[in-house]
């Protein structure tokens, strides 16, 4: 067994770790039988899988359209069902398939036995994960029927693989299929270069008419550790509305009775929270000037939109791992404050009890951002 440069957030337990080495050792000894290569493997289809949650697959996208783009291929996707929504409704895919991955899912039940017969359903030629986690090498071995399968073994389970890829560590997570391409022989590519705003589905909403220029505010995140408190986003858009128009999208779970009446009745705002679908939401962004969020899904979104968009960013993952992508200069902006609990690759919490890194971030610096963006009138 060659030494493997595992990657893991500094929240796993020294236990677990161990555990998992434990098991690669296990799995390395009894491998057997390893698979023909590629050139004796002719396939069809490639499915590309994507457990994890909506901002995982959505910077998966631009890749995903370049490997259509330059190879003859059927595409399928591999998703949870909270992603096959926008999954569904893209052009350069031809077929979307669901598994719900328990280990992945957030405050929902979700059964293993349901999650076994939905990959036992599943039939494809080359199927390649990017996570380069254990659970999702496990499963996808031995329940889903494939020719080839290929992926990163720096979570574990690499031995599970019938091809495993080079992972640079500290890489943005858009350049983990450069590996793939090469390993099918296609030219060295910028993924970017394939992606078109148009790409990203949406629903028309054609009862609001929209002014030439306004700010959307996104809310929400999937994790609380990431959160910004709301009345830091009633202050920020207090202090903004009064030089673009803000519109407000979220859910109604991301902030409180009290606080969704002071937002209701501001002057020059919009209150979209609850009110739209996702699809009709990325309508929305589609139509703005600047996105204002979090690290989430949508800031993900509003980026492969191509809208100038302002992220407040928290020390729970690598910002240079996982930032949304950037198709032109000074596109993103990361507020990220440095806090004396930064690791540098990212604390890895979903839960965190002082959340200093979120609530360092103030909303004078937010709104600072913001008017100094909108006077340079810089947006592609």
């Amino acid at each position: 067994m060659e030494e493997i440069q595992y990657r893991f957030y500094p929240n796993i337990s020294p236990k677990t770790v161990r555990r998992i080495k434990l098991i690669d050792k296990f799995l390395y000894f009894f491998k057997r039988n390893q698979k023909e290569t590629l050139n004796a493997q002719p396939f069809n289809e490639i499915t590309v899988t994507q457990f994890a949650h909506i901002g995982d697959m959505v910077l998966m996208l631009p890749a995903i359209k370049a490997l259509k783009s330059i190879a003859n291929y059927k595409i399928s996707l591999l998703v949870s069902s909270q992603n096959y929504t926008i999954a569904s409704k893209l052009s350069f895919i031809d077929s979307v398939i669901i598994a719900d991955a328990p280990y992945f899912s957030r405050g929902k039940k979700v059964s293993y036995l349901k999650y076994i017969f939905q990959l036992m359903e599943i039939t494809t030629d080359l199927i390649y994960d990017v996570r380069g986690d254990l659970r999702n090498n496990f499963f996808i071995k031995f329940f889903i029927r494939k020719k080839l399968f290929v992926g990163y073994n720096v979570g574990g389970g690499g031995a599970l693989l019938d091809v495993v890829l080079p992972f640079k560590n500290g890489d943005h997570v858009a350049n983990l299929f450069a590996p793939l391409f090469k390993y099918l022989s296609f030219p060295e590519i910028n993924v970017a270069d394939y992606w078109n705003e148009e790409d990203m589905p949406f629903d028309e909403i054609t009862n609001l008419v929209f002014p030439a220029e306004f700010l959307v505010v996104h809310l929400g995140t999937g994790a609380q550790a990431r959160k910004w408190p709301v009345e830091n986003f009633i202050t920020t858009i207090e202090l903004i509305s009064g030089e673009i128009p803000v519109y407000v999208i979220g859910v109604s779970e991301d902030l409180s009775p009290e606080q969704m009446e002071i937002i209701s009745v501001m002057p020059n705002v919009i209150n979209c929270i609850g009110k739209y679908s996702i699809l009709q939401s990325i309508y929305i962004i589609k139509k703005s000037t600047m996105f204002l969020g979090l690290d989430s899904g949508f800031s993900h979104i509003a980026s492969l939109l191509k809208r100038k968009i302002i992220v407040l960013f928290s020390g729970t993952v690598n910002k240079d791992v996982w930032k949304p992508i950037s198709f032109y200069k000074d596109q993103v902006i990361l507020l990220n404050q440095k806090v004396e609990c930064d690791l540098v690759t990212g604390c890895g919490k979903l839960i965190c009890k002082d959340n200093i890194c979120m609530k360092q971030i103030t909303p004078h610096k937010v709104v600072e951002e913001i008017k100094k963006n909108l006077s340079e009138r810089c947006f592609n």
